[in-house]
């Protein structure tokens, strides 16, 4: 049961949202005419697939975490940046790229209000800025009221934020205007919310898999229109992101994270489920990604006793009755599974950054272990690769670049100022780095393609 709104002109400040329309059909009340809404969502210059400077969600194309062969410096200091910009409050959004812009988001608890920045990639400008009230409730220390990533395409641009009353999802133009808002009820977490949106197609798909009732719900994203929800058993609230798999001669497929039902592949265009694997014994952060043939994700608890599963999805769509059950490729243990960092693989290389500091290298495909080494420090940021390198960036907010290699090497350490539990970003030539209350970019070495 949910509310959507449509909104031809944005103004400068949102109102705080007035409580839940409740449909006993589940279904939304629209206020506003469809093709407003359509007019409105057609940005400047549209353009359907995405660009190869743009990162357009959490972890990048494909979610996969891979920046590209251009080089970057490995180790610099703050007069190096290209540009470093304020944010209004803190958060721990990731920053995404689309077309020349920056999108990320943060909150001021204090004043119980909630941001969404968009910066010029090339200089840093403040192209607009939009506000959001709402309460401001308890969450992990490690965690904040502005946590979840963006998520972009031609239509627009996606956030989503929640309260015990609320999860609410806020879709605007690439200019700053509203496109919609949808509230898709009550969200339960001891932890606070943290969950970040997939695009296929024309679906935005928003995981609710709280404490309370969970369900994955497909939007349409011109329009916020519900397309289909799959019900989800509830366990303990999981923050994985939904991956999107395009596999050659093979259907799309949407893969689900969670404790309560381990890995699952459904079908994007129905929201029918087409195999799953009860495999995760504790709650999934980290999200699911591609490493070959394989699936893989990991879950824990703050205790570390984390655990990593590789399944290996039916290559073929089925009409089968009931979901199909996956094979287990491999397991690893709490000794290289990472808890809230998500794994990055290149090539056959699978990097497994630790929460506790500790890098561990295996191989994608059966997860032998090839090396092992310790950075130190905590980690909560999920490392990427770029131009022959593996970065990732420290709670203490210290950017460590390590070889991306057949064996261990640290290439250098930067400071980033501030704390930062926020992934990096690559694209528009740059790679951007979000600390709790900034933004910087920093650009390629000058020979680096």
């Amino acid at each position: 049961m949910r509310r959507l709104s449509h909104h031809r002109a944005l103004p400068d400040t949102l109102a705080a949202a007035a409580g839940l329309v409740m449909l006993a059909c589940g279904c939304p009340a629209l206020t506003g005419p469809r093709a407003d809404a359509a007019e409105a969502a057609q940005p400047a210059a549209a353009v359907d697939a995405v660009d190869a400077a743009d990162w357009p969600r959490f972890r990048g194309p494909d979610a996969a975490g891979a920046g590209g062969t251009r080089r970057f410096p490995r180790a610099w200091t703050e007069r190096d940046w290209a540009w470093s910009a304020d944010l209004p409050g803190k958060g721990n959004a990731s920053p995404v790229v689309w077309r020349g812009r920056v999108y990320t988001a943060s909150a001021d608890e204090e004043r119980s209000t909630r941001y969404v920045s968009c910066h010029a990639a090339a200089d840093g400008k403040l192209l607009w800025q939009r506000e959001m009230a709402g309460p401001i409730e308890r969450h992990h220390a490690q965690n904040s009221s502005a946590s979840g990533s963006m998520t972009v395409d031609a239509v627009g641009v996606y956030w989503l934020w929640a309260t015990k009353e609320q999860l609410r999802v806020e879709a605007f133009t690439h200019d700053g205007k509203q496109l919609w808002h949808a509230d898709l009820g009550p969200y339960a977490s001891e932890h606070g919310f943290g969950s970040s949106a997939a695009i296929w197609r024309d679906l935005l798909v928003v995981p609710i898999e709280n404490d309370g009732p969970s369900a994955i719900v497909a939007l349409d994203t011109t329009t916020g229109r519900e397309r289909w929800r799959l019900p989800r058993d509830t366990a303990r609230t999981a923050y994985s992101t939904p991956l999107v798999v395009e596999r050659d001669g093979a259907p799309t497929l949407l893969v689900l994270a969670s404790m309560a039902h381990g890995l699952t592949g459904v079908d994007p265009a129905t929201g029918k489920v087409l195999w799953e694997r009860k495999c995760f014994p504790k709650r999934t952060v980290s999200s699911p990604i591609m490493a070959g043939t394989l699936v893989i994700c990991t879950c824990g608890e703050g205790g570390g006793d984390n655990s990593l599963v590789a399944v290996r999805p039916p290559a073929a769509a089925t009409d089968a009755a009931a979901p199909l059950e996956p094979e287990i490729a491999y397991r690893l243990d709490r000794s290289s599974a990472p808890y809230v960092p998500t794994p990055v693989a290149s090539g056959e290389r699978l990097y497994l950054w630790g929460d506790k500091g500790v890098v561990t290298c295996v191989n994608a495909a059966d997860g032998e272990v090839l090396w092992r080494g310790r950075v130190g420090g905590n980690f909560s940021a999920s490392p990427i690769v770029v131009g022959g390198t593996v970065l990732n960036v420290s709670a203490d907010g210290e950017v460590v670049v390590i070889a991306d290699g057949a064996e261990f090497e640290i290439l250098g350490r930067s400071p980033l100022g501030e704390g930062c539990r926020s992934t990096p970003a690559v694209g528009a030539g740059k790679v951007f780095f979000r600390s709790v209350g900034r933004l910087h970019a920093l650009d390629p070495l000058a020979d680096g393609r």
